[in-house]
């Protein structure tokens, strides 16, 4: 699991054991992300093992494909590639794998394209969007896609007790 921190820096934070429900993360040796990005919505995927990361962040309805580059001079992210959502989506998480790039904007659309071996995207615009069938009085957290081709959500909604009061509850929905 790779972890992209709030502050640019990236962790790799390894499940140990079939089961495992905790992980002890640690910082990569590689520079934090351009300060231009600041805490925006962001992930990193490893693109074989020990070859080379690359790192997808959202700004605004941009998503910026970045990989870590190795020259002489040391190492450096730099663009692949960018793809576009809608200019009002605003967007609450980013999930990739080496050949896919899923984006879920805070109306719960799942925005999907497919990446190159190059880790360009295949076309600016999204090859595939899904709109959930479910409510709108969630907050939508996150997506990710199933081996399967579905699309995975997470969610939060407010529930009230029968005292009255209300807890938050996350729910994963298919």
């Amino acid at each position: 699991l790779l972890v992209v921190t709030t502050s640019g820096k990236i962790a790799s934070c390894p499940l140990v054991g079939s089961g495992a429900q905790k992980a002890t993360c640690s910082q990569l040796s590689v520079p934090s992300l351009p300060s231009s990005f600041g805490a925006a919505p962001a992930t990193a995927i490893e693109v074989k093992t020990g070859s080379g990361l690359r790192v997808m962040v959202a700004t605004g309805s941009r998503v910026s494909l970045l990989e870590l580059h190795v020259d002489d001079e040391g190492s450096h992210w730099r663009e692949a590639g960018s793809v576009f959502l809608p200019e009002d989506a605003q967007v609450a998480a980013v999930d990739a794998t080496h050949d896919r790039l899923l984006v879920t904007t805070a109306d719960g659309a799942a925005h999907l394209w497919r990446l190159r071996s190059d880790g360009a995207a295949a076309s600016e615009k999204a090859s595939h969007v899904d709109m959930p069938t479910f409510g709108s009085r969630r907050t939508w957290q996150s997506a990710c896609l199933l081996p399967n081709g579905k699309i995975m959500r997470l969610a939060s909604t407010w529930q009230r007790s029968k005292g009255g009061a209300s807890t938050l509850s996350s729910e994963l929905l298919i």
